[in-house]
């Protein structure tokens, strides 16, 4: 299907988006339509579905197919360290000044939320880059880091938290041995991190009360660019609702700060998009 549509086949688009809303307990209504739209086609190509109102029905026929579709909807690259501007800049610019107020605060927790963790990686991540910089203290320390995703499958994958090896393969030789063990089917990342993480589903698109209270930080990355503005910026609101007095959020390159937030949001990083609340 190419990009321009009728106004008929943008009725049925919607109509089939409330329907996997209201049905299936997904909504993409607030994602950018193009998108939708391509990746729709995919699924209704498998399952020989040639209209809008035909794949309806056969969703009515399959309700197993609202799963399925939300596979093929949700955007899952991910890596460790995906972004590595990003993590350094976590560790020059992040961690040192909140390790230092939680110190000062006699606090010892730290809550992180990875919002749309795929498999794990970006948490996991956190969690290697925390025991990092925090060394033998990291015991000393309660870390929390929620990681959530529309994706139960994905979610599945992440507990598990096998990888294959290949994967593994831009990663220092370091932190292969100290932070993954062999297991069966691949490298698993070992207890010690996998306690810090909590994972548990939620859906971004549909923000209402948040999950997650007075965080530290929130890691937010390679998601919003998929959203519509208006969605964008009831997410980063809720995100800034849930932060902490002085917590920080990680956007990375590829997002933007809405323009309501500039003046509630300190900027320490222009490119890495790392911001603080003021």
């Amino acid at each position: 299907m190419c990009d321009a549509v009728n106004d008929g086949d943008v009725i049925a688009l919607n109509g089939l988006l409330k329907k996997v809303h209201r049905d299936g307990g997904y909504d993409f209504r607030g994602y950018k339509k193009g998108i939708v739209e391509r990746r729709l086609q995919r699924r209704m190509h498998a399952v020989g579905a040639k209209i809008y109102p035909e794949y309806m029905r056969f969703l009515d026929d399959h309700p197993e197919e609202y799963h399925k579709l939300v596979e093929d909807l949700t955007i899952k690259v991910s890596s460790f360290f995906r972004e590595p501007y990003a993590f350094q800049q976590i560790t020059r610019l992040v961690l040192p000044e909140l390790v230092s107020y939680k110190r000062k605060q006699g606090d010892r927790q730290l809550k992180i939320w990875s919002t749309a963790c795929a498999r794990g990686e970006e948490p996991y991540s956190m969690a290697i880059l925390l025991s990092e910089f925090l060394g033998d203290e990291v015991r000393d320390f309660d870390i929390s880091i929620y990681a959530t995703d529309i994706s139960w499958y994905s979610l599945g994958q992440a507990r598990v938290g096998v990888y294959p090896p290949e994967e593994l393969e831009s990663l220092p030789a370091a932190v292969r041995r100290c932070y993954f063990t062999r297991r069966p089917g691949g490298c698993g990342v070992t207890d010690d991190i996998k306690k810090m993480l909590h994972f548990s589903r939620f859906d971004l698109s549909s923000p209402g009360q948040t999950p997650f209270t007075k965080l530290d930080a929130i890691l937010c990355c390679n998601i919003l660019i998929y959203l519509q503005k208006p969605l964008q910026e009831k997410i980063l609101g809720m995100l800034y609702d849930a932060l902490a007095a002085q917590g920080y959020m990680i956007l990375g390159r590829a997002e933007t700060l809405t323009g309501n937030l500039y003046g509630k949001m300190e900027c320490l990083d222009s490119l890495a998009r790392i911001y603080r609340k003021k």
